[in-house]
């Protein structure tokens, strides 16, 4: 990879972008692009993307075959645990897949995954606020699964837990360094799958969207 052709293929991604808020204006720009005259390698330049867009940059980056595939793979597998948004990030699910799947690992995977159970098959959740279970990521604690299907969600509404049963050799990454024992696979492997209608109540944050809603239709 040529860092000096990385970087400007970031200035043209950066410059691409819409900034249009009161934190992201043309100044916020501005920091970025001079930020990454500074960076040394692909990762310094993907973390001053915003991580909302990095997929999408780094999607931009192998297209333009400015990285190869095993750098994205390589990435994508490193900012998997820190994304928030996988719908509609600027890279298909088919693609995750194939590039989470050739990845180098930074833990050893068949070790951890057979920590999970002393089956062949592990049983896994989906917590999902609309009732769709064709995601890549999903996690072997039911309880995890209902925080996921109830966040963000308003007192009354619905939430979703699914539940299947995979293989251990279908699974392709496995973390649990932020204690949510996060399963990823590609959830066309996924049999037996069950679905769980939940409905919210008295979760922080559905009492934080009344409070803010109440605070509004008052006038405050």
């Amino acid at each position: 990879m040529n860092i000096e052709n990385l970087k400007e293929y970031t200035k043209i991604y950066i410059d691409s972008l819409l900034y249009s808020t009161p934190f992201r204006d043309e100044a916020y720009r501005q920091e970025q692009l001079t930020k990454i005259e500074d960076a040394k390698n692909l990762f310094l330049c993907m973390y001053i993307i915003n991580k909302g867009n990095r997929f999408d940059y780094l999607n931009f980056l192998h297209k333009y075959k400015v990285i190869t595939d095993q750098e994205c793979a390589d990435a994508v597998y490193n900012i998997w645990t820190t994304q928030e948004r996988f719908h509609d990030c600027g890279m298909t699910k088919t693609k995750l897949i194939k590039f989470m799947k050739m990845a180098d690992k930074e833990i050893s995977l068949p070790d951890n995954i057979e920590l999970l159970s002393d089956n062949d098959m592990v049983t896994i959740y989906r917590g999902v606020r609309i009732n769709d279970y064709k995601g890549l990521s999903w996690t072997v604690d039911k309880q995890r699964a209902e925080w996921f299907a109830k966040r963000f969600g308003i007192n009354g509404e619905n939430g979703y837990v699914f539940t299947g049963q995979i293989k251990k050799k279908d699974i392709i990454a496995f973390f649990d360094s932020r204690n949510e024992v996060e399963i990823v696979c590609d959830y066309r492997k996924v049999k037996d799958i069950q679905c769980e209608e939940i409905i919210i109540a008295d979760s922080p944050e559905s009492k934080f969207d009344k409070y803010v809603k109440d605070t509004i239709l008052c006038g405050a």
